[in-house]
């Protein structure tokens, strides 16, 4: 038994060495092989390596170089097809902005299998056995990248289109609504970026986001419009309900067509409760296209105009008052817009109306009108027939006048247009520094009257004008100073009630007398009225007389045309006192021009 054991011991010794001796001459063997290989590939890539689809495993780096450049694309070249909605472009790697790094990408197969040493064998041995892909290393300027992105948004991005509706005439036409495109900018950059890591040709589909439209149902919208403009709408002045008697220029109709209302129509877009169009009707379109009607449907109230019985301390109607009258804009529009969706296409006019101030049924008593408070009275005896004419037309224009407490009047607003149409003739007036033939001759001493009338009553006076030089029908009841030259629209002359209480302007022409007087009518509020002058100075003679010579005159005949005046200076000073106080105090300065007589002396024919 013993021997036995002592065989066995030696024959487990036995195997003991022999397994020992394999794995030594195993370990040798594979340090051997390690060595060699080692030294085979020092230089080279590890076996099994690819960059990319391309194998570069045992070759050196520069064979490598050569080999993976030949399967490189042209930078140049179109390597990626970009697909959109309706969309399609090729771009090279150049167009993104993108270059190969070959060396970095060389020396990244290089280190495959080489960053621990011994500890990389079991790496290399899988690396050998399965292979191992090194990604191309590509570089991308991002600017270029980025502004290749945005190419793309413009060129694919398109803002959704809402359904609207446009109106041709009296037709209204439906416009549907369109879908809209948007391009995700990350996800498209990240699907470049992802596709040039291969380098390989290839289809880039983009991601484009569709873009709905907001407003879809425009039906009730279209009918609406298609009410509104259904036929014309006529407009019209309801005299049968006025409450009043007008004097109306007109009372239509007015026409307003379909076209000329779909042009005072916008559609606007409303998100509440769901976005949807409405129409509407602009009311300063229709309003414009109001405006002529309006500017017919016009008139100020007129007063009556009156006299005043100084016996029985009464007014005595000589005029009729008008009432006034206004188009009421905002009603008109309101109905109008009422006769969009009504059965009828008719619209009554609105009008407003504006009473008289002082109607005919005014009192003395109401108006607090009493007595006579100021006149003045001028001579024109020895004028001639036109002048006279012109002279009593013009007193007629301011007699019975009812000027209210605090308002100006303005004689050239009273006395309208001076025309031969409204019946004025011609007679020699002061134009432009001359003597002349012209319309309404005769009317600076209506003005001159009214004037002096208003000064002695001492009334403010807001604005006069003088003549250029001294007129002799003007000085035969005061003297120079005092007179009042107007132009109609120019020169005009005005003065203002400062009274609590309403004044009445009367005028009384005596052409056998050749006197114009002007009284004021009112209630005596106690102001005196004092006036010094007039004060003549710094006197210039007048010069000799011209002669211009004239074809329009037969030969030989002289006419004057101009009469010699001396100029001056002159001042005429006024104090206006009531209760002890003074209420004016004014100085009204003239500077006459020296006049030449002027002869016109004829040269044409017989």
């Amino acid at each position: 038994m013993a021997g036995e054991a002592t065989s066995i011991r030696s024959t487990r010794s036995t195997l003991t060495f022999y397994v020992s001796a394999i794995l030594l001459l195993a370990v040798g063997l594979g340090l051997l092989t390690a060595g060699v290989l080692e030294w085979i590939y020092a230089n080279r890539i590890w076996p099994g390596v690819f960059i990319g689809a391309t194998a570069v495993g045992g070759l050196s780096e520069e064979e490598a170089r050569i080999r993976w450049e030949a399967t490189l694309p042209d930078p140049q070249r179109p390597l990626f097809v970009l697909e959109g909605p309706g969309f399609q472009r090729a771009v090279s790697l150049a167009d993104l902005g993108a270059r190969v790094d070959l060396p970095g990408t060389l020396q990244e197969a290089m280190r495959v299998g080489r960053e621990q040493g011994l500890a990389d064998w079991p790496e290399r041995i899988a690396i050998w056995w399965s292979g191992r892909v090194v990604p191309p290393r590509v570089e991308v300027d991002a600017a270029i990248l980025d502004a290749r992105v945005a190419e793309l948004a413009a060129a694919i991005d398109r803002p959704p289109r809402d359904a609207s509706l446009e109106i041709r005439g009296d037709q209204v036409i439906v416009l549907p609504a369109e879908a809209g495109a948007r391009l995700d900018r990350e996800a498209t950059r990240a699907r470049l970026l992802e596709a040039l890591a291969t380098l390989q040709p290839t289809a880039i589909r983009l991601p484009v986001e569709i873009v709905p439209p907001a407003v879809t149902e425009v039906e009730p919208a279209r009918t609406q419009l298609s009410q509104w403009l259904q036929g014309p709408i006529h407009l019209f002045v309801p005299t049968e309900t006025l409450t009043v008697p007008l004097s109306l220029p007109t009372t239509g109709p007015w026409e307003l067509s379909p076209a000329e209302l779909a042009g005072m129509i916008t559609l606007v877009r409303v998100d509440s409760p769901s976005p949807h169009l409405e129409a509407r009707l602009e009311d300063a379109r229709l309003q414009e296209w109001l405006a002529p009607i309006t500017a017919t449907l016009q008139a100020d109230p007129v007063d009556a105009r009156f006299v005043f019985d100084e016996a029985r301390r009464q007014l005595i109607p000589i005029a009729p008052s008008r009432w006034g009258y206004r188009m009421d804009i905002p009603t008109t529009v309101a109905r109008v817009r009422e006769a969009l969706s009504a059965p009828t296409r008719e619209v009554p006019i609105a009008l407003t109306l504006i009473p008289p101030r002082y109607p005919e049924t005014a009192t003395a008593e109401a108006l607090g009108i009493t007595g006579l408070i100021a006149q003045a009275t001028t001579n024109f005896k020895g004028s001639p027939p036109p002048r006279v004419r012109n002279i009593t037309l013009g007193a007629s224009r301011m007699h019975g006048v009812v000027v209210p407490p605090g308002e100006v009047f303005s004689f050239n607003a009273h006395l309208g247009d001076v025309s031969v149409d409204t019946g004025f003739e011609e007679a020699l007036i002061i134009y432009n520094g001359r003597t002349v033939r012209g319309v309404g001759g005769g009317l600076c001493q209506v003005s001159t009257t009214l004037f002096r009338a208003a000064f002695f009553g001492g009334f403010p006076i807001e604005e006069r004008w003088p003549h250029a030089y001294r007129v002799g029908w003007y000085e035969r009841t005061f003297g120079p100073g005092l007179d009042a030259a107007i132009f109609s629209p120019y020169a005009d002359f005005k003065f203002r009630n400062d009274r609590e209480t309403p004044i009445l302007i009367a005028a009384e022409v005596n052409p056998e007398a050749g006197t114009l007087t002007f009284k004021i009518y009112g209630s005596d509020d106690g102001r005196r009225v004092t006036v010094e002058g007039p004060f003549v100075s710094n006197v210039v003679p007048h010069g000799p007389p011209v002669y211009e010579e004239d074809p329009t005159l037969p030969k030989g005949k002289i006419v004057q045309v101009d009469w010699a005046v001396d100029g001056a200076d002159v001042l005429v000073k006024r104090k206006v006192e009531k209760d002890g106080q003074i209420l004016y105090e004014d100085r009204v300065f003239t500077r006459y021009q020296a006049w030449q007589a002027v002869f016109k002396v004829g040269t044409g024919e017989p």
